[in-house]
Parts: structure tokens; C-alpha cells; sequence
């Protein structure tokens, strides 16, 4: 078995759109909402937070096919008085 992860790159068209195929995965449970993502979105997902200097996504692959998505926003702990990652979405795939 062979694992890999890599912050996702908005100008790698297979990274575009295995991170829409794992967003849609998840959109699609239960967890999600179990609804598809709009047009708009499947459009604009990954050019949209490219736009965003402190957004970034991590894709795992497992065997060169995509297994996992975290979406990440960079923040700042004040209590800490240091930066830090939120992580928004943690995806794994049922494949």
C-alpha cells in the first residue's frame, strides 16, 4: 500500500477534481446532508478558497486514488499568542 498526501494545488486539474469527488462523497452521507453539491459549487471549489491565502486543503492518496480531504483555515490563538490551523471538513472516503 502506498500513502501520500499533498496540499492541494488549484492549477493540478486531478487534485481539482478529486477534491470535488471527496466533497461530493461527503455531501452526499448523511454527515453531509445527503445532497449533492450545487453546480455552482462543484464549479468554484477549487478556484474560489485558491483565492484565500490562509485556506488550504490536504488530499491523502492511498495507491495513487483519493482517500481522504481535510480543509483547513489558517487562524491565531490568542491565549496561546501563536498562529494555528482549524480544520473544517475532515473527509474520508467509504472507497
Amino acid at each position: 500500500m502506498n500513502f501520500k498526501t499533498c496540499i492541494v494545488d488549484d492549477t493540478n486539474q486531478k487534485q481539482g477534481l478529486d477534491m470535488i469527488e471527496l466533497m461530493r462523497e461527503y455531501a452526499q452521507d448523511p454527515m453531509g446532508g445527503k445532497k449533492d453539491l450545487s453546480e455552482d459549487v462543484k464549479n468554484n471549489l477549487v478556484a474560489s478558497p485558491a483565492q484565500i491565502p490562509s485556506v488550504f486543503s490536504v488530499i491523502a492518496y492511498i495507491d495513487k486514488k483519493p482517500a481522504g480531504l481535510i480543509n483547513c483555515f489558517e487562524g491565531f490563538s490568542t491565549f496561546n499568542c501563536k498562529p494555528l490551523v482549524n480544520i473544517h471538513d475532515v473527509i474520508v472516503s467509504a472507497n
